[in-house]
């Protein structure tokens, strides 16, 4: 049973229906646009429970998983329905539920027609994370489902109780593998293995298979390759509350990517051929090969033009040297001889992204090179001293362009990347962050305290921000994130989030009793400054169409004033209005202004 707190917590959810719908696109990678939408449930902001997990987990124990669920349903079709939309909707239920709930059914059949909404929109998820006591009735009850036109799906396949045997019992429109097959499936070939076979049970099956989770390039080309095109994750599209779709960059044609550099820059470009041979290659022919071509130390193993792995010099030598090792092993295969530790990366997958992967990982051996793959077929290879070094020109490029103080990236290097995606007409946010009231803070606490609180805010913008972020420092009290993603919302809010429960290590005890900082000007007369606060200004990239660098730095100043007007913590992103030539203005905060520190210092007293 739930702790009190938590029951009383879902009770008054429940009773004030107190959440939210959010919705994550699930997209077509050939037709590059969104299949359909899964709703996702969030409790309002504040509320105990608005994390989904313990919403959810706090429902089941406390045996209302039923009540919350139908909330969550009506909730979810309301919204949909008020945003007119053709697309699908896929929408997460319990099998309990709809064997313990039969009027469910008809309450859902009576909302869809009130909306308008027909029931061929609606496909209904069963996760395999719910045990099925009684098959035969979840069957009936799918039936009377299948029957008003809803199609359904599994969702989580893989991920616990009975997912293959739930599959052949329901007969699913749609198979949704779990993200934990999902998570990095481009370096794990049971994984690989696991996603095939479901491939091609569905296309044996005439049902649909969906990869959840994907957040990485890699992982989404080496789902390509495997033949899957319907993909949902945080790198094709964010939960929003509205139901949008930016085609993403990574679903797009490839362009033209030679002026990239840095650790940026694709590791195809460094891809260099190398001959390859099959996995049914005798020994005797691969030791023929490196005698005859002496600086060869490893081949490539590909089959069907998908690489398997390498075989090094020194293992045939290894083979060769045993006592009749030459009889034993000349006619064998080379394919029993791989490297398990091989690297295999797509093409588009940056430099820096292939040295964390290296890094990263302790099976990968230093000494062999990379293979190369475009959509999960073989290019060719990289040796690693020559990722090596363009490693190290780049961190001293860096170095030299970065800020001394907080060693991020300074304006040289937050110029160039922001003029190359605009080049490459990348989709992208600005966000200009500036501290509040710094400059008096500055002079109350001395510069040392003050290079803390930079050094500080440094270091929470890379605690929240991603690999998809890029980071730089200006100057002063002047950040800049570069996020390449369709809503910079969440980000904005877990920053400042972070800031404000720093704050108090910031700021003396008395200040922050206070509320506020007492400065004595020239003159000796106090003056009262509000204690520091964190600014955000952001500006879509699409905002400055067909223009340059120098257009959305303005535009990011602006973001950034309107910000600051507000007291405590802010953050305001510009958007283009619906009359287009003036500039809307959408914004947040999550902070405490003045007021707030003084009713907080009354308290205490």
């Amino acid at each position: 049973m739930a702790p009190l707190l938590l029951q009383d917590s879902l009770n008054a959810l429940l009773n004030s229906q107190a959440i939210l719908t959010v919705f994550q696109p699930i997209v077509d990678l050939n037709q590059r646009s969104a299949l359909g939408f899964e709703a996702l449930t969030r409790g309002e902001p504040g509320n105990l429970l608005q994390r989904p997990d313990m919403m959810f987990d706090t429902a089941f124990r406390c045996q209302r998983l039923s009540d919350l669920e139908q909330l969550c349903l009506s909730s979810a079709l309301k919204t949909f329905r008020e945003q007119d939309s053709d697309a699908l909707l896929f929408i997460n239920i319990c099998p309990e539920s709809m064997i313990q709930k039969p009027a469910m059914l008809n309450d859902t059949v009576r909302i869809l027609r009130e909306s308008g909404i027909r029931p061929e929109q609606l496909v209904l998820e069963i996760s395999e994370r719910f045990p099925v006591d009684n098959t035969a009735e979840l069957q009936q009850a799918l039936v009377q489902y299948k029957e008003e036109g809803f199609a359904i799906a599994i969702d989580d396949l893989g991920s616990g109780y009975s997912g293959l045997k739930l599959w052949s019992d329901i007969h699913p429109d749609y198979v949704k593998i779990d993200r934990h097959f999902i998570h990095q499936v481009d370096q794990d070939p049971v994984k690989q293995a696991f996603v095939s076979s479901v491939v091609r049970l569905c296309d044996q099956l005439r049902c649909k298979v969906i990869a959840e989770g994907i957040e990485t390039e890699s992982e989404l080309a080496t789902l390509r390759s495997m033949g899957i095109h319907l993909a949902q994750g945080y790198l094709l599209g964010q939960p929003r509350p509205k139901l949008s779709f930016t085609v993403p960059n990574i679903c797009r044609a490839p362009t033209d990517t030679t002026q990239r550099g840095g650790l940026e820059r694709p590791v195809g470009d460094l891809c260099q051929p190398l001959m390859c041979i099959r996995p049914s290659t005798s020994m005797l022919d691969v030791d023929r090969l490196f005698t005859e071509i002496p600086g060869l130390t490893s081949l490539p193993v590909v089959e069907d033009d998908i690489p398997l792995g390498l075989i090094r010099r020194h293992t045939l030598l290894e083979c060769f040297s045993r006592p009749y090792g030459r009889a034993l092993y000349e006619k064998r295969s080379v394919g029993e001889f791989i490297q398990n530790d091989s690297l295999i990366v797509d093409a588009a997958l940056s430099i820096g992204m292939v040295s964390k992967r290296i890094t990263d990982s302790e099976q990968v051996d230093l000494m062999q090179p990379i293979i190369i793959t475009h959509n999960g077929h073989y290019q060719g290879i990289v040796e690693t001293r020559t990722l090596l070094r363009h490693i190290t020109d780049a961190q001293i490029q860096t170095a030299r362009y970065a800020n001394p103080l907080t060693l991020l990236p300074g304006n040289v290097l937050i110029d160039e990347h922001i003029e190359q995606l605009i080049r490459e007409q990348k989709e992208f946010q600005l966000l200009y962050l500036d501290l509040n009231h710094f400059k008096p803070y500055n002079d109350l606490y001395g510069y040392r305290q003050g290079d803390a609180v930079l050094k500080a805010l440094g270091n929470i913008l890379q605690q929240e921000a991603s690999d998809h972020h890029f980071i730089g420092h200006i100057g002063g009290d002047d950040f800049v994130i570069v996020a390449q993603e369709p809503d910079a919302t969440v980000l904005c809010q877990r920053i400042l989030g972070n800031f404000l429960s720093r704050s108090d290590d910031f700021h003396h005890p008395d200040d922050i009793a206070r509320g506020y900082l007492s400065i004595a000007d020239r003159e000796g007369k106090q003056n009262f400054v509000p204690l520091l606060g964190l600014a955000i200004g952001v500006v879509p990239s699409s905002l400055i169409a067909g223009q340059g660098g120098e257009e959305l730095a303005k535009l990011a100043a602006q973001a950034k004033k309107l910000a600051k007007q507000r007291p405590g913590s802010h953050w305001h992103c510009l958007e283009v209005g619906p009359d287009q030539p003036s500039l809307a203005l959408v914004g947040g905060s999550v902070g405490s202004s003045v007021h707030e520190f003084e009713r907080r210092a009354q308290r205490s007293a």
